[in-house]
């Protein structure tokens, strides 16, 4: 979807993610209730608009019968608790390599959270702070990235993970391993390069 919902379908998406997440499906009149409808009809109009949007899905069979879909999901930044963290396609800790922006699985371990996703590591770039190949690095997109913070960083339409250091005239995407040399971008090329978010915490699965 390229045009934002009108607010009141968010607002039910939104109402509907968090009774999934809680382990329950609402009826129709509890959402109009909750919204002060007078009629549930008022919210099936929003329902069918969602749907036909490939928000949700909804069984005509059945009163409680909403579920988000995929794409519902990710149009609130938010994946379903039962699921975990989204895993989206793999970050270079070395070299940078383009990442991929399609759903590789889910972290069930994890708590989700709007705008948390996790991208597998390759590389050993970044060993000496931790971080090794085969990890996850779970990033908060479009958290702040403060000066000698490890972040994902999408450089000319590639990523990577390091640690990023601004500097008046330049930006310095720093590895932790002294094989590889650190990257530098000038102010004046800034617009190549997209901080995606700060490395929240690694995640390592246990062979």
């Amino acid at each position: 979807m390229n045009r934002p919902l009108p607010t009141q379908q968010s607002k039910i998406l939104h109402y509907f993610a968090d009774a999934d997440n809680a382990g329950r499906q609402p009826s129709r009149a509890e959402v109009a209730e909750h919204f002060g409808y007078a009629f549930p009809s008022a919210v099936s109009k929003h329902v069918e608009a969602l749907v036909r949007k490939g928000l949700i899905e909804a069984d005509r069979e059945k009163k409680r019968n909403v579920r988000l879909t995929e794409t519902g999901w990710i149009a609130i930044g938010r994946t379903p608790a039962r699921q975990g963290v989204p895993v989206i396609g793999a970050i270079a800790a070395g070299v940078p390599i383009l990442a991929s922006e399609q759903h590789a699985g889910y972290l069930k371990d994890i708590q989700p959270a709007p705008g948390r996703f996790a991208l597998k590591v390759r590389g050993d770039s970044m060993v000496d702070a931790g971080i090794l190949d085969g990890d996850f690095a779970v990033i908060q997109e479009g958290g702040r990235v403060a000066d000698n913070q490890v972040a994902a960083v999408v450089v000319d339409g590639e990523a990577t993970l390091k640690r990023v250091r601004f500097y008046a005239d330049r930006i310095e995407l720093i590895p932790a391993n002294p094989k590889y040399k650190p990257l530098v971008i000038l102010k004046t090329h800034a617009g190549t390069v997209q901080i995606v978010g700060p490395l929240c915490f690694v995640y390592r699965t246990v062979a």
